[in-house]
């Protein structure tokens, strides 16, 4: 007969403090009940651990991606910004060139 089987941790361990006498039979069952019962919480906390684990990493890896894809925007973007001032520029150098014709237009009228 088993002394453990479908105890909890708690009820083995009042059951292994208030009855069993070290060395009996009824004693090294409740402690290896004990060591059972922790180990399968352990399992069961690294299995949680793990998959928490995977769901991080998941959302790492997702963030990782948007960050890229902002990164080749601000890119695409300073590309852009690039190309409107050398437009820009252009443009400044031509108004410049028709304000001088302009000016000597007038002058030599």
């Amino acid at each position: 007969m088993s002394y453990v089987q479908d105890k909890t941790k708690t009820e083995i361990l009042n059951e292994l403090a208030g009855t069993a006498h070290p060395g009996s039979q009824i004693h090294e069952q409740q402690k290896a009940g004990i060591i059972v019962r922790c180990t399968e919480d352990i399992q069961v906390s690294l299995e949680k651990q793990t998959n928490a684990t995977r769901k991080v990493n998941n959302s790492l890896e997702q963030l990782n991606l948007r960050i890229d894809s902002l990164e080749k925007s601000f890119q695409e973007s300073s590309n852009s910004s690039s190309k409107v001032a050398l437009s820009l520029n252009w443009l400044t150098g031509a108004l410049v060139l028709v304000g001088i014709a302009q000016v000597a237009i007038a002058y030599f009228k």
